[in-house]
């Protein structure tokens, strides 16, 4: 590896000194007697060395892990810039030589010699001609070179080759002329005749430089397209003999009119004189935004590399990088837009961002993009890209729904969860309501479809006129395990809304009463409807004829029931016979092919139980489908939150030593919940391979473990059930130097996915919030003379997990290498499972629930945030008091609390010292600091403090860092507004300006910022008194 190292980098310096040799002969070119030809031939070795210094550079990259990433980037930009450098002095070599013989369109250069026909040179594709002005003096030049002049070829062959070259308008100039040897010349003359007209070619340029499309976003696509339609046309008239040196005027101001505000703003800022500006000027100005994008996207391109690819290889495997633009024939596809193939990363596409979020989704689907960094080469489960910030979940935040939960048939035989049961009574109702009262009935029907083995099993379906297509459940279409099809087909229904289904390959279904069967196409969406009707039907209100008892098309009519089918029109009208029996004036039975279908209005007083709603039919995947209505995501949510709330209060308990022991609050989806032991083991490995690396972290990684185990907060698992629903956790260290107590903490990813893509975080309930805000306990926290606060000792860990429901939390850990893979499950509430922080503070609450002191019960529900507590009586006496009383409570509970801290002297004095535990009463100097709830606060003192890290401005300053940078500054309860608002302020002004979020900003503006920055280094000195 060495050796090959060593040859990279020979070979690196090898092209390093072609590059400067290259440099060296522009500069000493001779304009005069310098042969120009030399100059070309260096042009066209320029891309070759630009892609043997991408091929070396990678390679030396991938031996060389030494070297900072940094560094790597520095050296690409470094050859970047002499490459353009070298270029752009050939460019003005061969520029100065065009000026110095320019000559009349009419005229080609080529037309004056005799072509060497002995010398064999590649195939030239014949010229075409539709009758664009600006293209005639390259076509008849090339024309004239190729079959004019070629004393080769008879007149007859030119002339066919002639028309062979014209389309569109031209070819009808000389259409009627008779295509033989004699009429060469006149067919020719005519065409050259009808379009050798330098005036008309003249304002054809001009006309295209006045109709410049406009650039709406700076990026260097969009200014590299603006720069060469320009400075083509104004090269062309140079070319004509235009004076264009004189047109700076006109020319400034129409570049400045097709530039983006962003870049105007920039050029304005950059050009500070009062005098006109030289076309030159700006031209150079466009020239240096472009290579300043291009190095951007460099940066960006290289990060997001990374990211995408680098974590989740194999680090024995490099995939190479391409970094830098080569010829169009030569492009890396993975730069590639996939929508409109330019080269920009997708979430940076127009035409992307124009899109619907359900269009985004199919087209990253369709190309087997990752849903969350937008890059190939692997899956969302695999991404180590950061979650939605929306909703937390596994897509990129363009990709983001609304999304309602996905329900599912729950499974009788799981542990104890909330089951889908609970929540489809009378909050979302599918059921056609009417103001006073009123409901209709829905034509349902029980028919047979044929499974995959064609068995006929039954199904219940709603026939519903109003739909174009037939639709099944996902879980009914997996359940008869109906082959799918690779079409999906968009649907828009109410209100426009749009969602994408999949077809199902044809499907028999058949009647349950008479022969009647027929072939119709499915598509599968996740949800149909809640059960209908949406409530029991009194059937003694319903007057069955006798003729209709014994067909009726679904016996269950009148209960509800979950929906499996819908059938669309395609055979909604096929099914209606045209019998009819009107049973009341609202009530109607109707005789179909399936048997009879009661329809019709229904009083309230028909029901069993009524609750007057909306229609809500509605696909729980998503609140965008095509078939929702009226149900927002708030109200799935407090669903959720009752149903959460329901199974704590209905499942916890406190062992005999008052304990509390909670379950899991599990969704209907822990079903589909998937192997995962060899996920978590591959974690493992590589964390263990860190370990080992770094000796202190492994030292302090296995002391924690340690703790766990001597606390009985985990145990071995010697005999595993086979039959058990098992998850196992991947686990990794966290550190924070800043902690009095624990300086590094292992953190379980519950979010890891298993073998179906689901993770235990995706079939846990979140839970409600059960603690007041945090600005409500910080701003009560200044209202007390005397203060105190504390926090509870490990409190996730103080509570237990029922036996039944650890099974979905083990892990795989061993001490050293050496050491065969363990097993062990751990017995309390983990951190990093999605109901861990409710179901911790949810205990909390029920503990004051418990407490029949008022005044301890509204400290323990409003004074807590997590676990942290901050409060305050008028009096030392009565904090003390207070201390008591917290402490016996929580105590009982074993959730023992420490870190006591008071601004009151006398108060410290009174809290004994706890010799197990050093950090039970914190012993602070005068100048000591803690910090409150993120803010820092001096007990000495009794006054808040901001304490600013070192900042050092980064080398390209965007809007995202700028953001990052005020957002560094924590201050949850505005005490320093009036600071901050003016970085707010400028914040908003380059949102005025639509500035991309990583466009580098210009030289002014980054000066502007580090000046704002700079200044807050004297919030140090600042102190705010807590007490008002």
């Amino acid at each position: 590896m060495a050796n090959q190292l060593k040859l990279a980098v020979r070979k690196l310096k090898t092209i390093y000194s072609e590059l400067e040799s290259i440099t060296l002969f522009g500069t000493l070119y001779d304009t005069t007697s310098g042969n120009i030809n030399e100059v070309r031939v260096r042009m066209e070795c320029l891309p070759g060395i630009s892609e043997q210094f991408e091929i070396c550079q990678t390679q030396i990259e991938e031996l060389d892990d030494a070297v900072e990433d940094d560094d790597h980037i520095a050296k690409r930009i470094e050859f970047k810039d002499k490459l353009y450098s070298a270029k752009a002095l050939l460019m003005q070599l061969l520029d100065a030589h065009l000026n110095s013989t320019s000559s009349s369109p009419s005229y080609s250069e080529l037309t004056k010699y005799k072509t060497d026909t002995t010398m064999r040179l590649p195939p030239v594709d014949i010229p075409k001609f539709d009758g664009d002005w600006q293209k005639w003096t390259s076509f008849i030049d090339s024309f004239n070179a190729m079959f004019h002049h070629n004393e080769s070829l008879a007149p007859v062959q030119k002339f066919h080759y002639l028309k062979s070259c014209l389309q569109g308008q031209p070819s009808d100039v000389i259409r009627s002329i008779p295509t033989t040897g004699q009429n060469y010349l006149q067919a020719y003359q005519a065409l050259t005749n009808r379009y050798e007209n330098k005036g008309v070619i003249i304002q054809s340029h001009i006309r295209s430089l006045l109709d410049t499309p406009k650039v709406s976003i700076a990026s260097a696509t969009n200014l590299q397209k603006l720069h060469h339609h320009v400075m083509s046309n104004v090269n062309a008239l140079k070319a004509l003999e235009q004076p264009v040196e004189a047109w700076d005027a006109w020319l400034v101001t129409l570049t400045c009119c097709r530039l983006d505000s962003v870049t105007v703003g920039e050029w304005q800022l950059q050009y500070n004189k009062k005098d006109l500006p030289s076309f030159k000027a700006i031209e150079a100005f466009l020239f240096n935004r472009i290579a300043a994008y291009e190095a951007g996207d460099i940066n960006v391109g290289l990060t997001t590399e990374k990211k995408s690819l680098g974590k989740f290889s194999n680090p024995k495997v490099h995939e190479k990088k391409v970094f830098f633009a080569r010829p169009a024939d030569k492009i890396n596809n993975a730069s590639k837009c996939i929508l409109c193939s330019e080269i920009h990363r997708l979430y940076q596409c127009k035409k992307f961002n124009d899109l619907s979020v359900p269009e985004r989704r199919e087209a990253v689907s369709r190309n087997r993009l990752c849903f969350k960094c937008l890059y190939a080469n692997h899956q969302a489960w695999d991404c180590k890209f950061s979650n939605c910030p929306k909703c937390g979940q596994r897509h990129n935040s363009k990709l983001h729904l609304e999304e309602i939960p996905q329900k599912s048939t729950p499974d009788k035989n799981d542990a104890p969860g909330i089951s889908e049961q609970s929540m489809c009574t009378t909050e979302f109702p599918t059921q056609s309501m009417h103001a006073s009262g009123n409901s209709v009935i829905l034509a349902t029907a029980v028919v047979y479809v044929n499974d995959i083995a064609g068995v006929p099993q039954p199904c219940r379906a709603l026939l519903d006129s109003g739909s174009q297509v037939n639709f099944i459940t996902d879980a009914c279409a997996q359940s008869l395990n109906l082959p799918r099809t690779k079409c999906h087909l968009p649907i828009v229904g109410i209100n426009s809304m749009k969602s994408n289904v999949q077809k199902l390959k044809p499907v028999v279904v058949s009647s349950r009463h008479n022969n009647f069967s027929t072939e119709i196409i499915l598509h599968v969406i996740p949800y149909i409807c809640n059960e209908l009707p949406s409530h029991h039907l009194k059937k003694d209100h319903v007057k069955i004829p006798e003729i209709v008892k014994d067909q009726l098309a679904d016996p269950g009519y009148g209960v509800p029931g979950e929906i499996n089918l819908l059938l669309g029109a395609e055979v909604f009208y096929t099914l209606f016979i045209g019998d009819k029996i009107d049973i009341e004036s609202n009530l109607t039975f109707h005789k179909t092919l399936l048997g009879w279908v009661l329809t019709g209005k229904v009083f309230s007083s028909q029901f069993n139980h009524f609750e007057t709603s909306a229609y809500t039919c509605f696909n729980e995947e998503s609140t965008n489908s095509a078939l929702s209505l009226l149900v927002t995501k708030a109200n799935i949510r407090r669903s959720d939150e009752e149903l959460v709330e329901k199974h704590f209060k209905d499942t916890h308990y406190r062992d005999e030593s008052g304990r509390f022991v909670v379950r899991l609050p599990f969704n209907d989806n822990v079903s589909l919940l998937g192997e995962s032991s060899y996920m978590a083991q591959r974690r493992f490995l590589n964390l263990e391979r860190r370990l080992c690396k770094d000796k202190d972290l492994g030292i302090a990684y296995h002391k924690f473990i340690a703790e766990y185990l001597d606390m009985n907060h985990m145990n071995l698992i010697n005999d595993t059930d086979p039959g058990k629903r098992t998850y196992y956790l991947p686990h990794h260290a966290v550190t924070k130097e800043t902690s009095i107590t624990t300086k590094l903490r292992v953190v379980f990813d519950g979010s890891a996915p298993s073998s179906t893509g689901l993770s235990l975080n995706d079939v846990l309930y979140k839970g409600p919030k059960v603690q007041p805000d945090l600005l409500a306990i910080l701003l009560r926290f200044r209202m007390h003379a005397v203060v105190m606060t504390s926090d509870i000792v490990k409190m996730y860990r103080q509570i237990l997990i029922h036996p039944d429901d650890r099974a979905l939390q083990r892990i795989w850990y061993r001490k050293c290498p050496e050491q065969e893979l363990q097993e062990f499950e751990l017995r309390t509430v983990t951190y990093g499972t999605k109901a861990a922080s409710f179901l911790s503070t949810r205990c909390l609450v029920q503990l004051a629930v418990e407490v029949k002191d008022p005044s301890l019960k509204r400290v323990i529900t409003s004074d807590f945030y997590v676990d942290d507590l901050l409060t305050g009586c008028p009096t030392v006496d009565e904090c003390y008091a207070r201390y008591k009383a917290l402490n016996e409570v929580l105590e009982r509970a074993c959730l023992p609390l420490r870190k006591w801290c008071s601004n009151s002297k006398e108060l410290m004095s009174l809290i004994p010292t706890n010799m197990d535990d050093p950090t039970y009463r914190l012993c602070l100097t005068d100048q000591d600091r803690i910090s409150t709830l993120g803010l820092s606060w001096q007990p000495n003192t009794d006054t808040f403090h901001f304490v600013l890290g070192a900042w050092n401005p980064p080398a390209h300053m965007t809007k995202r860092s700028l953001l990052s940078d005020i957002n560094r500054i924590y201050d949850p309860i505005g005490l320093i507004t009036p600071v901050l608002i003016k970085g707010k302020i400028f914040l908003q002004q380059l949102w005025l300006l639509k500035m991309n979020w990583d466009s580098t900003l210009s030289a002014d503006l980054q000066a502007r910022w580090v000046r704002f920055y700079s200044s807050l280094k004297s919030l140090d000195k600042l102190s705010i008194p807590r007490k008002v």
